[in-house]
């Protein structure tokens, strides 16, 4: 078990017991709440990885994370004992050491580890089933009785467990009952650097008898080039090992090493031994293990297939809401990455706002005033989709989109006033439909701003949303205030952009709330027409 300890100022003890994911930050929302003025709402994240290891990383804060007083640059691994600090406060990781089972129980023996490789079965073949016609002696049939015992016995056993930790526990516990095998280890490769890492290891008659597990790195490495399981015996013939008399003790041993195969793919190794020094196992036992491993990769395969789609079905949910169609396909296949945390994007951010509204919503039912809203939005975010804009988040009667995160392209200012303009001829449509309905229509300003903004994921481990910050954002949630109703304005930065495509009027120097000086303002017109597209070409009032 692994905790973070912190101690405020009143000598108050804080505890976080740690899972995959913890926050630390000022803001009550966090895992840990560390109450120090100079920490930020969110300071500074702590995530275990695939080998059970834990990183702490800074979340842009402004004073920066700190491990035994050095800066964290990108993230950095915490140890028993390591102090965390953020601000004036001091934190402590702790670790107990059952945390990490394996640590000093698997070792992968380089060098000259002399391994005598006693039988090779091929596991490409392992799980094919001879035609009934093709069967010519018991042997075989005896061989597929066996699979299919194993793949039921396994499937009952088993089941669809989600758990990938306790799903390994459980074919390591079948693999004692079939095998005569006194320990056992299942290493699974690592997705990005195809390294085997012991997952899993365990001993009959529990973890008083587990000792250190020695892997010949020779035999993984033929294992998962020629894709074979090997039957062999080491130590006793290592001559590094000649005269130990505690390895003379343990008669080590007797090793059966096979990969886990689905379809082609090695998906990582099934490793049992003996104390038996030969003999242990046989020719049939590395064939029957062959099979059960191929079982087992099989549902190693499928659980974590089950993992990806539950998570694809989550992250869908939630992309759908901020981003068009086609760039929640982006993000779910890989091509795109919208990262935790934050980083530098230059943007365009849109703000509409309904003229009038608390007026307007005085005059209607309830029901009335949410139906309206929904027929807005719906209209609204469609168009902002067709443009490929990202969906921010809706304030009230207020929508805040962005172009240029989480994607950049070369023309998100142009699209971003195009779906402007879009938006004001669309509610010039909208409201003569409400009027020959006999129901009220309203009118909306629109501001947008062109510059530097801070983008990613942002909020606590329990509620996170993608959104940009920054001094962009609010000048162009400024820049929606000042805007009338039909109104586009624009900044200098967007007009420098693309000033030329469209027939602006420049406002008087403005003073915006916040400002210290007056900013330049422009209102979008119309666009520059472009052969006989006449849709566009439209007065400022007249949509």
């Amino acid at each position: 078990m692994a905790k973070l300890t912190y101690v405020d100022s009143r000598g108050r003890v804080h505890e976080v017991t740690l899972g995959h994911q913890a926050t630390v930050g000022r803001h009550p929302d966090q895992d840990l709440q560390v109450l120090d003025r100079v920490v930020s709402k969110q300071h500074s994240i702590v995530e275990k990885d695939a080998t059970g290891r834990y990183f702490v990383r800074d979340a842009g804060s402004r004073n920066g994370t700190f491990v035994n007083g050095k800066l964290v640059e990108t993230r950095s691994e915490l140890r028993n004992g390591d102090r965390i600090t953020i601000g004036s406060s001091e934190i402590v990781f702790s670790e107990e050491m059952k945390t990490d089972p394996l640590a000093g129980r698997v070792t992968i023996m380089a060098g000259n580890m002399d391994t005598h490789i006693r039988g090779r079965v091929a596991s490409r073949d392992e799980g094919r089933f001879l035609p009934e016609g093709n069967v010519e002696d018991e042997r075989h049939l005896r061989q597929d009785y066996e699979k299919l015992r194993i793949s039921y016995e396994l499937n009952q056993a088993i089941g669809l467990e989600m758990d990938l930790e306790v799903l390994l526990d459980k074919i390591l516990d079948k693999a004692f009952e079939i095998f005569p095998a006194d320990r056992g280890v299942i290493l699974l490769k690592e997705a990005e650097s195809a390294t085997l890492v012991p997952m899993v290891v365990k001993a009959r008659g529990g973890e008083a008898n587990i000792e250190n597990v020695r892997i010949s790195q020779t035999i993984l490495s033929e294992i998962m080039e020629e894709k074979q399981g090997l039957l062999s015996s080491d130590a006793m013939m290592d001559s590094r090992f000649a005269g130990s008399h505690s390895i003379i003790l343990e008669q080590i041993r007797s090793t059966m090493t096979v990969p886990l195969m689905h379809d082609d793919e090695v998906l990582g190794v099934i490793h049992l031994d003996s104390k038996i020094a030969s003999g242990a196992f046989m020719e049939k036992d590395l064939q029957v293990l062959s099979g059960f491993a191929r079982q087992a990769a099989l549902m190693i395969r499928h659980q974590r297939l089950l993992t990806e789609f539950e998570s694809q079905v989550v992250m869908r949910e939630k992309l759908h809401r901020l981003l068009s169609p086609q760039l929640v396909e982006e993000v779910v296949s890989g091509r795109l990455d919208i990262k935790k945390g934050g980083e530098l994007r230059r943007a365009t951010v849109m703000f509409a706002d309904i003229r009038g509204f608390t007026t307007i919503s005085e005059r209607m039912p309830p029901q009335e005033v949410v139906n309206l809203l929904n027929e807005y939005f719906e209209l609204m975010v469609d168009i902002i989709f067709k443009y490929e804009g990202t969906l921010d988040k809706f304030v009230g009667d207020e929508i805040m989109a962005v172009w240029g995160a989480p994607i950049t392209r070369p023309d998100d200012t142009e699209r971003a006033v195009r779906a402007a303009v879009e938006m004001q001829q669309a509610m010039r449509r909208f409201n003569e439909a409400q009027d020959l309905s006999g129901n009220v229509g309203f009118e909306i300003g629109i501001g947008l701003n062109t510059g530097e903004v801070v983008a990613g994921y942002m909020g606590s481990t329990k509620s996170m949303n993608y959104t940009v910050m920054g001094d962009t954002v609010n000048t162009a949630a400024r820049f929606c205030s000042t805007a009338g109703p039909q109104d586009v304005l624009i900044g200098e930065n967007t007009f420098r952009e693309v000033g030329f495509l469209f027939d602006l009027e420049k406002l008087p120097p403005t003073k915006l709330k916040g400002k210290l000086e007056h900013v330049d303002i422009y209102r979008v017109l119309n666009l520059k027409p472009v052969g006989d597209d006449t849709e566009t070409h439209q007065s400022p009032r007249n949509w």
